[in-house]
């Protein structure tokens, strides 16, 4: 049987110690860019209406932006699109992989960028376009949109 010197012993004590100390944090960064988050919710049937003739970056087709409507995705933002004359797009701009703001398009036909992980998402329809550096993304959360031409006004439901 052999003796283990007091010096030896601290250090493989120390060094267990350590080891199952780390286990939980290590654990926390290899799992973290692999769970998904989920939309905010808002609950299905109501109605929110924005008034287009105020926002002029919709004024032509192709616009976009980016639109706070209370009640509506849990208070956060809603990408707001121009497809055509009298149809719109809505969806959210949190994204799918980990809950991050989306920011609008950095040129006139690029895609809504996650900064956190780089994922990409079209501007026409919230769908994805580039999955992220780690993990997957899904579409982002689209919402139905009727336009009135007639008083310019965009009703969301949910």
């Amino acid at each position: 049987m052999s003796t283990q010197s007091r010096r030896d012993f601290l250090r493989r004590a120390t060094s267990s110690v350590g080891l199952v100390l780390s286990a939980p944090v290590i654990a926390g960064i290899v799992t973290g860019c692999e769970q998904d988050e989920s939309n905010p919710t808002t609950p299905t049937g109501q109605t929110f209406t924005v008034d287009i003739s105020k926002l002029p970056e919709l004024a032509a087709i192709g616009g976009i932006t980016l639109q706070a409507v209370t009640g509506l995705n849990a208070n956060e933002p809603v990408f707001i699109s121009r497809i055509a004359d009298s149809t719109f797009a809505v969806f959210s701009s949190t994204c799918t992989h980990q809950g991050c703001p989306v920011d609008l398009p950095a040129s006139p036909q690029g895609n809504c960028v996650c900064p956190c992980h780089r994922a990409e998402f079209s501007r026409t329809d919230g769908s994805v376009t580039r999955q992220p550096l780690s993990g997957s993304a899904t579409n982002l959360k689209r919402f139905t949109a009727t336009f009135d031409a007639q008083s310019n006004v965009l009703t969301i439901t949910t």
